[in-house]
């Protein structure tokens, strides 16, 4: 293991990030473990999105985009079903290198989502995201971009942190956008991110309406 510290080190560092550039150093530290230290965490966040992507969208050829794709997690899971369309976008070049090598991904972009994602409306059949709405990440913000991309009918299947969901505004955003009549919720729960540990999220499935 390239770094000093163990898996629990990590999931409490990376919970404390703030600005982008700690971000991008933080996983430029840990890009190339990443996969076995969520092992040894019990990370399940990945499987549960995969899940739930395949539950609401069952055509293989739909064009997906993973918002915070990391190391390729819950891509790899997808790609082992049979879907194969599919794209990226992390803020680490890091964590993107090592998604290259997964051989999954139709195309890869290293972004900030918090700003304009570089694609043209109604591009994608669903966006998923495991992960990324959490401390020290990423807030509601990117979530009009994200409705923006999708096609109409489209499906947003993510997991948003449970110290958040209030306090960050995410019910208030999702709340909002279904007000608008811009989606509507097909599915919401809580559940455990690690097997092993009580950190506990959201689950949640939208669908795009116009």
């Amino acid at each position: 293991m390239s770094a000093t510290k163990g898996p629990s080190a990590f999931v409490s560092d990376a919970y404390g990030l703030g600005q982008d550039d700690s971000v991008v150093g933080f996983y430029q530290k840990w890009a190339d473990d990443y996969d076995n230290l969520m092992l040894e965490v019990d990370y399940v966040a990945p499987e549960v999105i995969a899940q739930l992507l395949c539950e609401h969208v069952s055509d293989k050829s739909a064009e997906i985009l993973d918002v915070g794709c990391g190391t390729g997690l819950t891509c790899r899971l997808l790609a082992d079903r049979g879907y194969c369309s599919l794209d990226g976008i992390d803020l680490s070049p890091d964590m993107i290198r090592v998604a290259g090598g997964q051989g999954i991904y139709r195309d890869l972009i290293v972004g900030d989502v918090n700003r304009t994602i570089e694609r043209d409306a109604d591009s994608y059949d669903a966006v998923i995201s495991s992960g990324t709405f959490t401390h020290g990440h990423v807030g509601p913000e990117p979530f009009d971009e994200i409705f923006r991309i999708l096609r109409p009918g489209g499906i947003f299947a993510c997991t948003v942190h449970r110290d958040l969901w209030e306090l960050k505004g995410f019910k208030d955003k999702f709340e909002s956008l279904v007000a608008a009549e811009v989606c509507q919720c097909l599915q919401q729960k809580k559940g455990r991110y690690y097997e092993t540990e009580n950190i506990d999220g959201w689950f949640c499935v939208y669908q795009k309406l116009t």
